[in-house]
């Protein structure tokens, strides 16, 4: 006696004389030979399905290889026997032939920008479609864009130069930086004179923490300016004429 088991993640479809009669749930279930009976059984898992590598010309007439993966399952095991052939193949077409209708009505550079809202328009447009065969298509993504090699290099020069004009930039703003840190240093030494001695101050104690030995002449600025000051005061005048010439 036939005995069929129908597993946690599969659906029964019970025939008699090639009749559909019902949906089994899981279990075992015994069809006697003389009862003209047989069982299908339809696996409900999640499952994927990948269109790989497929040739397509933009808008703009620019030759790309796209790839999807599309993650889906049976709700209506029924249906999927029933209204299709096979439904595996026929969600492959389905999503093949919408990637082709997208693909060519965007320009390439669309594509590059937006690729989530392809992978939406995909899948609300094959999901329709699969709805009517017992499928659901859960999440459709776009796997890859592969350019021809001319494009792919013209692109690449397009990101070094975008790259070394955001370097610039960056380099530009620390010079600006700097220079405004300068200049405001310097005014707040004009304003503050003492800041230029405690200064001073600061780099004596620290050549003193080192080894070694330094010797410090404290108001070396004012003695070299004072005797700076006392040869211009003994510098030779220019001599008088003498009396006698006019």
């Amino acid at each position: 006696m036939p005995t069929w088991i129908v597993r946690e993640f599969q659906r029964g479809l019970l025939y008699h004389k090639g009749r559909f009669v019902e949906l089994l749930e899981p279990g075992r279930y015994r069809v006697w030979p003389w009862q003209t009976r047989h069982i299908e059984v339809v696996d409900i898992r999640e499952t994927s399905q990948t269109v790989d590598g497929q040739e397509i010309l933009t808008s703009d007439k620019i030759g790309v290889r796209v790839s999807l993966v599309a993650q889906y399952r049976v709700t209506d095991p029924a249906a999927a026997r029933h209204k299709v052939e096979n439904y595996i193949s026929q969600l492959y077409q389905d999503l093949q032939l919408t990637l082709r209708e997208t693909v060519t009505g965007h320009t390439l550079e669309a594509l590059l920008q937006n690729r989530d809202a392809l992978s939406t328009g995909i899948q609300a447009e094959v999901a329709k479609r699969a709805s009517k065969y017992g499928i659901e298509l859960l999440r459709v993504g776009v796997k890859d864009i592969v350019l021809p090699g001319p494009v792919r290099a013209v692109f690449l020069q397009e990101v070094e130069a975008e790259l070394k004009g955001r370097a610039s930039l960056v380099a530009a703003r620390h010079e600006l930086a700097a220079a405004r840190a300068k200049a405001n240093t310097a005014r707040l030494l004009r304003e503050n004179p003492h800041l230029v001695r405690m200064q001073e101050l600061e780099v004596l104690a620290s050549l003193a923490s080192k080894s070694g030995n330094v010797i410090v002449i404290p108001g070396l600025d004012r003695l070299l300016s004072r005797e700076a000051n006392g040869q211009a005061d003994l510098a030779p005048s220019s001599p008088a004429p003498p009396a006698g010439e006019a």
